[in-house]
């Protein structure tokens, strides 16, 4: 805590305000400064920005004309991260321990999404005021945190099964607030819980309220994937996002076979990775999105009744033209009769007449 303190007073206020910092030991920001040594230089720096503490207690906000990004009440980029860095930096002084805590090559595996590829999904996304950010499987929730912080977003929320980072969850998110409120940021509702996604008691927050979903699901079995399918994603509602690092759903289009598929009721596609966007790589991992549409669905069977229908269609005109060939063929064998008859009925005519004929001839000739 006492070098994180050092760090806001070394890189924060020094470039800033250096005029407060004249009191301080000379040579303060170059060395390596003890409990007692950063305490005397925070109680130093205090005492000088009292007035100005005032006035920003008084206007609830800094002055971004002395404080540039740092006074301004939305959180850039770079002020989200510091701000979360430093809180992670009180509340986890010994990360080693969350490697060696998990199980490894389990769905337990941990491993971190850094915060500029965080950035880059919140810019793609375009979160704003009515989106509830929730990420199942969140760790000690910077990436939470950072969600809060540099999106305007309603409200932030991490699940962690784990007992030891969800306890430094909880520390992380109290070290955060309390920097947010020191610099007087904006931030969403922020919640970091410890507790199984996958409890019923989960399912509202999840499938009702959650508008993104982030999961880090590069490490998890089949098992788990299937249940996360089955028990939250085929029950979210129209136009949730759900990011991850393995795809839930496919580009393939809709057939028989796959209408009980997620991909039957979603659509996925590939978000931008950066190169060292997280800790366990210096590659690019993908990330996907994959967007709920129900209608997607729906459309396959307007379709697939619409060439049904058409069938129908097609077989009742060819069982009536079948019909209407019948009835001509009749009709024609009917007149080839009546033909063949009437040119029966004149040849025998024809032969009588020549008959009758030839026994006048023979009478007069006797």
């Amino acid at each position: 805590m006492y070098q994180v303190i050092y760090g806001i007073l070394k890189q924060v206020y020094l470039p800033l305000v250096p005029d407060i910092l004249e009191g301080l030991p000379q040579g303060w920001s170059e060395l390596l400064l003890d409990q007692n040594q950063v305490a005397e230089c925070a109680k130093k720096y205090n005492m000088a920005a009292k007035p100005d503490a005032k006035n920003v207690k008084r206007r609830r906000s800094y002055s971004s004309s002395i404080l540039k990004e740092w006074g301004h009440r939305q959180c850039t980029f770079g002020v989200a991260r510091d701000i979360v860095n430093f809180a992670y930096e009180c509340a986890v002084p010994r990360p080693s321990q969350l490697n060696n805590h998990y199980k490894s090559f389990s769905s337990e595996t941990y491993g971190e999404t850094n915060l500029e590829q965080m950035a880059s999904i919140i810019d793609e996304l375009r979160l704003g005021p009515s989106d509830v950010f929730v990420d199942l499987g969140s760790g000690v929730g910077q990436l939470v945190c950072f969600a809060a912080a540099y999106s305007n977003i309603k409200q932030a929320v991490g699940i962690e099964l784990s007992p030891l980072p969800a306890g430094r969850a909880v520390d992380l998110s109290n070290y955060f607030k309390k920097i947010m409120d020191h610099f007087g940021k904006n931030c969403g509702a922020l919640k970091l819980i410890h507790g199984d996604f996958l409890d019923p008691k989960f399912k509202k927050l999840i499938t009702e309220e959650a508008t993104v979903i982030y999961i880090n699901n590069l490490a998890f079995g089949p098992e788990l994937m299937l249940r996360i399918t089955l028990e939250l994603l085929q029950e979210l509602k129209p136009g949730t996002r759900i990011v991850s690092t393995k795809p839930f759903g496919s580009r393939k289009r809709v057939t028989y076979r796959s209408t009980c598929d997620l991909s039957a009721i979603s659509d996925t596609v590939q978000m931008r990775s950066l190169v060292n966007g997280v800790s366990w790589t210096a590659n690019k991992v993908d990330f996907w999105l994959t967007t709920m549409v129900p209608t997607k669905l729906y459309k396959y069977y307007e379709s697939e009744l619409h060439k049904k229908k058409g069938h129908c269609e097609r077989s009742e005109a060819g069982e009536q033209n079948q019909e209407h060939g019948r009835k001509k063929r009749k009709t024609e064998l009917r007149l080839d009769s009546s033909v063949k008859k009437s040119n029966e009925s004149g040849t025998n005519s024809a032969r009588s007449r020549r008959l009758a004929f030839s026994e006048r001839t023979l009478s007069s000739n006797l």
